[in-house]
């Protein structure tokens, strides 16, 4: 009885338990998600006024695409921004072995 129960024990030891592995990679991938997040929030933060105000001076200069450009150069980088992070969210499951919704 005290031989199953050790060997129960045994069984149960995180150290013998693969999924505990698993657990620290997905807080790892959570923990990089977020600081990469928050640098590139911080990147967007301190280039969008100079950028804005370069595509100010090329629609008033240009006449043809100049507003067309300025309207839709930020829609652009918005969804360039989404893209990054959902790449970065996917990204480890997409390039394993089953790929994103495979075994």
């Amino acid at each position: 009885m005290i031989k199953g129960i050790l060997k129960q024990l045994e069984t149960l030891s995180l150290r013998n338990n693969e999924k505990g592995v698993a657990v620290l990679e997905t807080i790892v991938v959570f923990v990089v998600l977020v600081i990469s997040v928050m640098v590139l929030v911080i990147v967007l933060a301190n280039i969008w006024p100079t950028f804005t105000g370069a595509l100010t001076n090329y629609s008033n200069n240009e006449t043809a695409f100049g507003p067309t450009v300025k309207k839709l150069t930020p829609l652009l980088i918005g969804v360039a921004v989404l893209l990054v992070i959902l790449a970065m969210v996917f990204g480890n499951k997409i390039f394993r072995e089953g790929g994103l919704f495979g075994e």
